[in-house]
């Protein structure tokens, strides 16, 4: 029986989404790639985000957004027991908006095997970070 795996990958302020098999999800990480995984999980605001307005530039472009709030927290993830190489940095991941579609075909190679995305407009920003829980 063949599954289907839908992932979605955030970098950079783009998310794009692939359709992937799980044929080919056991395989190995490209050269020269770092080998971290996140489990990333919804967040909801406990308080007052101000949005703020920064200029991004990447790959694709350069953008001035505004960072509107939190929503998504991603933890550094052992995979297939895998050791997490580094567990103290977390990402958090905001939503954004004023970036332009870049309507570009990129071939990803990861893990998973080779994928043709189509990238689309930005709509997030992940940023390194530090976690705490807080007990209540």
């Amino acid at each position: 029986m063949k599954v289907s795996l839908l992932l979605t990958a955030v970098s950079m302020g783009f998310t794009m989404t692939a359709l992937l098999s799980t044929a080919n999800a056991q395989g190995k990480d490209p050269p020269g790639v770092n080998p971290a995984h996140y489990q990333c999980y919804r967040v909801a605001p406990q308080g007052t985000f101000k949005p703020i307005t920064v200029t991004l530039k990447d790959q694709f472009g350069a953008a001035k957004v505004t960072v509107l709030k939190p929503v998504m927290l991603c933890a550094p993830t052992s995979k297939n027991e895998a050791a997490v190489k580094e567990p103290r940095t977390h990402l958090v991941c905001y939503e954004e908006e004023g970036g332009k579609a870049v309507d570009k075909l990129v071939s990803v190679t990861n893990q998973f095997g080779t994928e043709k995305l189509t990238v689309g407009g930005p709509t997030m920003l992940c940023v390194p970070s530090l976690k705490t829980v807080i007990k209540q």
